[in-house]
């Protein structure tokens, strides 16, 4: 499903994408990231953490840092655009699926330790065969939304600017989000997740423009990261087509995480 995500040529994402992959080989990345822990950030700089993400089951992507945070006892809160609803309905009715979605995020973010879990209540629009979209509403509506969300946050983390897999409601977190934190006087860290990463098990997930400055090695919460995936039973598929990539195994192939540290 990742990749074979459909864009019609009258969806402006496909342009988007095309631009993207035209201009990618002209452009220079440094592909050895500067940090290799938080230890960058002072304790001040570390007090709260707010990820904002498009779904339910969008948080296992950066389930190590998630987890790294609590440990350095950063206050952590997730907020999630929508339950959901559009998405596979695994052995569920289409009807009950953003429920079942909200309490499988729940429970990941129990065992992730998060402090705080929000939904803002858009519809995750149905998908039509291979063709995925995003809940109705506009960078500016939401950005209005997030800058309340956000407001106290030392580190913001959100998806990045290919979406992973140029899903249009990825890319609509991180328009909004690059627009919430772009005010006078936010000395917020932000960060997308999913940076590039060459080597990456799983290529069709990485944001191959967003260049990684921060590179976490996350292997040590393998059992608290498969737990927190094991959560979220109605993508179960989904995710199976992520770990056919990296030889069956996401955890232990996603047991590195690369973030972009944006400039606000």
């Amino acid at each position: 499903m990742n990749k074979r995500i459909q864009l019609p040529l009258t969806d402006p994402v496909f342009y988007q994408k095309r631009f993207s992959e035209l201009a990618r080989p002209f452009r220079r990345f440094r592909d050895s990231p500067e940090f290799d822990s938080l230890d960058f950030l002072s304790e001040e700089q570390r007090k709260k953490a707010v990820l904002v993400v498009a779904h339910p089951d969008d948080e296992i992507f950066c389930s190590g840092m998630l987890l790294r945070l609590a440990e350095l006892g950063t206050h952590t809160k997730v907020v999630c655009l929508t339950r959901g609803e559009g998405g596979p309905t695994g052995a569920y009715r289409r009807e009950e699926l953003g429920k079942v979605r909200q309490q499988e995020m729940e429970m990941s973010c129990k065992v992730l330790n998060v402090n705080e879990l929000k939904f803002l209540n858009h519809v995750d629009p149905v998908a039509e065969g291979n063709r995925v979209f995003a809940p109705s509403v506009s960078v500016a509506q939401l950005t209005s939304q997030l800058r309340g969300e956000i407001k106290d946050a030392n580190i913001v983390i959100s998806h990045g600017s290919c979406g992973e897999y140029w899903h249009p409601a990825h890319l609509l977190v991180f328009a909004s989000v690059k627009r919430a934190v772009s005010v006078p006087g936010n000395q917020a860290v932000w960060m997308t997740m999913l940076a590039r990463q060459p080597g990456h098990p799983i290529q069709s997930l990485v944001n191959w423009d967003d260049e990684a400055h921060l590179s976490l090695d996350v292997s040590q919460f393998a059992d608290q990261r498969s737990a927190a995936l094991e959560c979220h039973q109605s993508q179960k598929k989904l995710f199976d087509q992520f770990a056919a990539e990296a030889d069956g195994e996401f955890i232990a192939g996603t047991g590195r995480e690369n973030y972009c540290i944006r400039k606000t």
